[in-house]
């Protein structure tokens, strides 16, 4: 007789609880992390009456489901958390609850979220957590940038002219201060230009840049991580067409923790943040650029005690006062020594400028720049470098690779700002279940 299954109604007691495992990601996260602080964070941005919303704290955590599982649409995103059980159990939704609509994190972000700093704010407490637990030491820090390419499809591009003020870039106030009040400053006057640029109509936020592998139309994400567990302590976006070295300084100033070591890419071997770096008093390791100022080439040496160069006949150039070019809207430093003294030396059409003076023009934090350049390919640079490259490129690559930070979903600075924060948050909540 054939088998035939039959269809009777059974009532079961289920305890979610019991099902998930032990050793379920979602579990050791749930075991290490109290997300009631939420509460607190979320509280300046609810009314105290009328109907009640859905809890914040279900809210963040679906999302950090979605980041910690690479789950990109939020509409999937509801249907994963309606079948799945130890999601279910994560998000503290029972199986008679309703999952929320997937329209309820738009909504949020247009009205409830907009121009709030919610996501950092959380972030941010997940990484003091980290610290409290003796996970991030501050040792030693490395920070990198990438590009994310904008949801906008190449079409939407136009040609936009911007009127720009040029001016000396302004990197920290400690560094400007410090630069004001060297011989030779003066205040220069901002120059307005009109440069051609490339915009997007979909996404206004967003810049454009072509940097070698980097091109397109997108947003730089700037990161520094821990290299004790490899958490990340710092995230900031801005569009593409900025400079990571006119970001850094800022970032670096900004984290939760004071690396003691940061080591950093050529991409920022500029004087500026070689100075600034020891402004922070942290212990700056930047991989140098393949070039030497017009002084080396001409064999001139560098006195870093007595702050001047030194000729082939050992005369002494001493630092005079800061110049301002306008073409590069930059300060730089003269070092010059007596013409009369070097007219009989049989260098000095060797060592002469075009204006039959012997001068050199370095940049105007130029000591700070040949301390960096000293450290290089010594035993502490390397063991940085390395690294470096184990935990700045390759944080980049698992969040590009398992947490949908491949590309900016979302259009405008902020939401772009809030996917780069949740992105890092997910890998660091897998980082401490790993490291406790």
């Amino acid at each position: 007789m054939m088998g035939k299954q039959d269809k009777q109604i059974q009532m079961i007691f289920l305890d979610i609880d019991s099902i998930v495992p032990e050793n379920h990601l979602l579990r050791k996260i749930k075991n290490c992390i109290n997300f009631d602080f939420i509460y607190e964070k979320a509280s300046p941005y609810y009314a105290k009456n009328g109907r009640k919303s859905i809890d914040p704290v279900v809210l963040v955590k679906m999302l950090l489901i979605g980041y910690l599982y690479g789950i990109k649409s939020e509409r999937r995103l509801v249907e994963e958390i309606s079948l799945n059980l130890a999601y279910r159990w994560f998000c503290d939704i029972d199986l008679m609850q309703k999952v929320p609509e997937h329209s309820i994190f738009s909504q949020n972000r247009k009205r409830r979220f907009k121009d709030a700093s919610i996501f950092r704010e959380i972030f941010s407490e997940i990484v003091m957590q980290c610290i409290k637990q003796n996970i991030v030491s501050g040792e030693i820090g490395v920070a990198d940038a990438s590009f994310l390419p904008s949801n906008v499809s190449w079409s939407s591009r136009y040609e936009a002219v911007e009127s720009i003020k040029h001016s000396t870039i302004k990197y920290m106030e400690e560094l400007d201060a410090e630069l004001a009040a060297m011989p030779g400053y003066s205040e220069p006057e901002d120059v307005e230009t009109e440069k051609k640029c490339l915009k997007s109509h979909t996404d206004k936020d967003c810049g454009y840049i072509h940097q070698n592998r980097k091109k397109g139309l997108g947003y730089l994400v700037e990161m520094t991580v821990d290299t004790k567990h490899g958490i990340i302590t710092g995230v900031d976006c801005y569009p593409a067409n900025k400079r990571e070295s006119d970001i850094i300084l800022e970032h670096l100033k900004n984290q939760p923790c004071r690396y003691q070591k940061i080591a950093l890419d050529a991409g920022y071997d500029i004087g500026a943040v070689h100075r600034g770096v020891e402004l922070l008093d942290i212990d700056g390791y930047t991989a140098i650029r393949e070039y030497q100022n017009n002084a080396m080439k001409k064999g001139f040496l560098y006195d870093e005690q007595k702050d001047a160069f030194i000729c082939r006949k050992g005369k002494y150039l001493q630092f005079q006062k800061l110049i301002y070019k306008k073409s590069s809207q930059n300060y730089y430093r003269l070092y010059t020594h007596p013409r009369k003294q070097c007219k009989e030396c049989p260098m000095f059409s060797a060592c002469a400028t075009d204006l039959g003076t012997v001068r050199i023009n370095a940049s105007a934090y130029y000591p700070s720049f040949y301390r960096n350049n000293q450290k290089v390919r010594g035993p502490e640079y390397l063991k940085v470098m390395r690294l470096r490259q184990i935990w700045a490129e390759g944080t980049f690559a698992v969040l590009k690779r398992e947490h949908k930070l491949n590309k900016i979903q979302k259009r405008g600075i902020q939401k772009a700002t809030e996917e780069c924060l949740l992105s890092a948050t997910a890998l660091n909540l897998k980082r401490l279940v790993k490291a406790v």
